[in-house]
């Protein structure tokens, strides 16, 4: 029987196997060029990750000056914490409305700024002036503007109604007030991105639906938003995703005020951490919330395949 070790047939087709040289040397050099990113985001995001799972594990407190292993406490006394269940339920409102009046209200933003209308370069110009005033800024801007002393909003509406408007001291109109904010601070720019999707749509489907009768608003529904759709589908996701994680906004505007009826989840876990220095319990709400943002974007991500694949 021959050595199969000193057949010249076999062994050409185990080294077939082997990547060549010239394979070899675009890994090495991926492996260099890729490294140092990769080592800089381990850095920056799994150790404080990791470090943050780890606190959330202890009743590390500044004041109290405690550190010691306590296991899931911090998480079974998370629905025992008025603040925390607020925060949550105000969460949801705010992400679920916010995105979907962002989408709607940029959509016919989008609209209005894709017709063809005298003066429509500068409408698009100051379109974005909202978008591009700090979060901070345009919150404690608003926090100002809404104020029943001195605001100028609640004098108009006292000029015009008669009625004497007190937004923060009202937990509903409060939450109201920290939606339409953050949609009007947001809604420009996703009319910008919804009309760079309008203006790929190609001009023949729309006159072929005029001469077929369809009105503007079936042209609409059964044009642009289908053309568009994975466009909407993505400011979506981002949109959701990226609520969940700030808080700059309500910060500035109420700062979680009446109460915690304004309070979103990031805020809670900057008050506890920053404010009363409970680094524990802090980290234990991260935890929650990077948990809450996986699920929604694997969420998001599953129903956007979907879409594309339908689309």
């Amino acid at each position: 029987m021959q050595n199969v070790s000193t057949n010249p047939n076999i062994a050409v087709k185990r080294r077939s196997f082997l990547p060549s040289k010239n394979i070899q040397r675009r890994y090495l050099l991926f492996v260099i060029l890729v490294a140092p990113a990769f080592l800089l985001r381990l850095a920056t995001s799994a150790y404080p990750i990791a470090q943050t799972i780890l606190l959330s594990f202890t009743n590390l407190d500044l004041l109290k000056n405690t550190n010691s292993y306590i296991g899931l406490q911090n998480y079974a006394n998370m629905p025992k914490n008025p603040s925390v269940t607020g925060s949550v339920s105000f969460t949801i409102i705010y992400v679920l409305a916010s995105t979907v009046l962002n989408l709607v209200v940029g959509m016919g933003i989008a609209q209005l700024l894709n017709a063809n209308f005298r003066g429509r370069w500068f409408a698009r110009t100051i379109n974005l002036i909202p978008w591009a005033i700090p979060t901070i800024v345009a919150g404690y801007v608003f926090r100002w503007l809404l104020d029943d002393k001195f605001g100028l909003i609640p004098v108009w509406v006292q000029a015009f109604t008669g009625a004497h408007w007190i937004v923060f001291i009202n937990p509903n109109a409060s939450r109201l007030a920290v939606i339409l904010v953050q949609v009007w601070k947001d809604a420009p720019f996703m009319a910008v991105i919804f009309l760079a999707g309008m203006q790929g749509v190609p001009l023949d489907l729309y006159e072929a639906a005029r001469v077929d009768g369809a009105n503007a608003w079936q042209r609409f529904w059964n044009i642009t938003i289908p053309m568009i759709k994975p466009l909407v589908i993505t400011m979506g996701i981002f949109r959701l995703i990226w609520s969940l994680a700030s808080f700059d906004l309500v910060y500035g505007l109420t700062q979680g005020a009446p109460g915690v009826s304004t309070s979103v989840l990031a805020l809670q876990i900057f008050q506890q951490g920053i404010d009363f220095f409970k680094f524990g319990f802090a980290s234990s709400l991260s935890v929650v919330l990077l948990i809450l943002v996986g699920i929604v974007g694997l969420i998001a991500l599953r129903l956007y395949r979907r879409a594309d694949i339908a689309y």
